[in-house]
């Protein structure tokens, strides 16, 4: 069905296919499309980006002395450079480790070339297995649309759900294998000691099992309900076909026994009879019909022949397809990763052509030359146009592409600062009105029980339900805490200058609370010092 709709409709095959070719190429290449555009576009005489850009004197408003122009032009050639630090790399780097996603990547093009190609292959074997049965009553040509439009449909589920299956099976056997090692270690550590997400500093399980490294960016659970879904599906595609493909077979071979047979009659009639119908018949009744039973059975036996023939080849059918679909499996278990944000740490490392950072830098290197050259360019265009002109500002030539990265950096590390504490401070809020909150309900609670009548021995029931009415549960106790907490370091915040009076102020506070704090402290002061690490080497690494 599908080869005859082709052959009638040949130029819609040939942009079809001229299309998908397209899209391969153009999604193969696109970064250098891209990037080839962009220097062309720049570099063309007149109306080109950057004769338009020399013609703009104004500076910005932000009060750094660039020029606009000069912005733009930094702007465009940013979007091409990775800017990482050494740090970053080795974070993600380990990340991908940890999680046993070393060394993957994502599913090749050629794959999903092939897994295309497979689409085509079952749809077309699918499209005469549903013609006749999609619309019945309907017209061949209705008949024909719909029978290939649900075999496209059937044949998609199958390669998408088989590649998702196999993706699950590979993450539900990571961590099967990490649970079972955890099992014959005896459960002496935690199988899953918090989830550590990409962003956060991935030295924090170093010293903790291999096992628990893997579920803290795998997961804990292991589930195979795709796998299962994708088989029962699987099977009931195969087993259905194959029914229909037999019940097909049966009718067709059924309507070319009976045709057989009467044609064998009407011979026999004519030949008994002679052309004179008036002579009398020439060959015994009897022996007549012994000939036709004989032609009869020989008819059945060849017909049962043919159809034996077909059942088997139904069934190699059905192994082939039941094969293509294991292979999609296979495909989606061998290609693809485990870990919540290993695909992210995959990307930043450049889709796997960064093994090392001396990588990163090479790769980088080549566009910042690129920025740099064309920034110069503007550079002495826009001090020629202010010489013939002579308007403006004076033009600063020892400004440089670096500088603009570090100046961006910069103010998206304030950025990223502005918003955490906007969100500590909403935090702190929420906290301090969930407690005024407890304590005015509290207060209410007080006020609305009843005063004890004078008796002269105080019952000991109503005491104890009191008591327990008004004890703090362990979540007001560690929210009143860390209230306490936060308020201390806010203190000692507001005594910054004065050494002596932040020592006192901390040694009059509880022991408990002052070991508290002082963890708090700590814990900020690493935190800070790890960002300035990180800062310093990005400068580094842009100087």
């Amino acid at each position: 069905m599908l080869s005859e709709f082709l052959h009638t409709y040949p130029l819609l095959l040939w942009t079809l296919l001229y299309t998908a070719a397209a899209a391969i190429v153009l999604s193969l290449m696109w970064d250098r499309l891209k990037w080839w555009w962009l220097n062309t576009w720049y570099a063309f005489p007149v109306i080109g980006k950057l004769a338009r850009l020399s013609k703009d004197l104004h500076q910005s408003n932000d009060g750094s002395g660039w020029f606009k122009s000069e912005r733009t032009l930094c702007q465009d050639y940013k979007a091409f450079i990775q800017v990482q630090s050494e740090y970053d790399f080795e974070q993600r780097m380990t990340y991908l480790q940890k999680a046993g996603d070393n060394g993957r990547s994502t599913t090749p093009l050629a794959i999903w070339v092939l897994v295309i190609g497979f689409v085509f292959v079952e749809a077309q074997g699918f499209s005469y297995v549903l013609a006749g049965y999609t619309v019945p009553g309907a017209s061949e040509t209705t008949q024909q649309y719909a029978s290939i439009g649900i075999a496209f449909i059937i044949s998609a589920l199958c390669v998408f759900a088989t590649h998702f299956a196999g993706h699950e099976l590979y993450r539900s056997l990571k961590i099967r294998r990490a649970r079972k090692d955890w099992i014959e270690e005896g459960k002496t550590h935690a199988l899953h000691s918090g989830s550590m997400a990409l962003s956060k500093p991935q030295h924090g399980d170093d010293g903790q099992p291999e096992y628990t490294q893997v579920c803290n960016r795998v997961g804990k659970h292991a589930s195979f309900v795709v796998s299962w879904v994708t088989l029962a599906f699987v099977v009931a595609i195969a087993v259905g076909a194959t029914y229909v493909r037999v019940q097909s077979a049966n009718k067709l071979m059924d309507d070319s026994v009976r045709m057989q047979k009467s044609e064998l009659i009407d011979q026999r009639s004519a030949t008994g009879g002679g052309l004179d119908m008036g002579q009398p018949m020439l060959i015994p009744e009897a022996d007549m019909q012994s000939d036709l039973a004989a032609d009869g059975k020989a008819v059945d036996e060849a017909a049962q022949y043919d159809l034996h023939g077909y059942w088997v080849t139904f069934a190699i059918l059905a192994v082939l397809f039941v094969a293509l679909q294991a292979l999609g499996v296979l495909f989606g278990y061998r290609w693809g990763f485990a870990g919540e944000n290993s695909k992210e740490a995959f990307k930043s490392l450049g889709k796997g052509k960064f093994q090392t950072y001396g990588d990163v830098r090479t790769a980088a290197q080549q566009f910042i030359d690129k920025a740099q050259n064309q920034l110069e360019n503007l550079q002495q265009r826009m001090i020629q146009r202010h010489a013939e002109e002579g308007s403006g500002k004076a033009i600063n030539p020892n400004r440089n592409f670096l500088d603009f990265l570090d100046g961006a950096d910069h103010q998206q590390s304030e950025y990223r600062n502005r918003q955490r504490r906007a969100m500590q401070a909403e935090q702190e809020r929420v906290r301090d009105d969930a407690e005024r909150a407890q304590r005015a309900s509290t207060a209410r609670a007080d006020a609305a029980v009843p005063a004890a009548p004078a008796s002269p021995v105080a019952s000991p029931a109503p005491l104890a339900s009191s008591a327990l009415a008004q004890s703090p549960s362990t979540d007001q106790l560690l929210r009143a805490r860390t209230a306490e907490v936060e308020a201390a370091i806010r203190e000692l915040d507001r005594l910054v200058g004065d050494a002596e009076q932040r020592a006192t102020y901390l040694t009059s506070l509880p022991d408990v609370l002052i070991e508290e704090v002082t963890a708090a402290l700590r814990e900020r002061k690493e935190s800070q010092q790890a960002a300035r690490k990180q800062r310093l080497s990005q400068i580094e690494d842009l100087l």
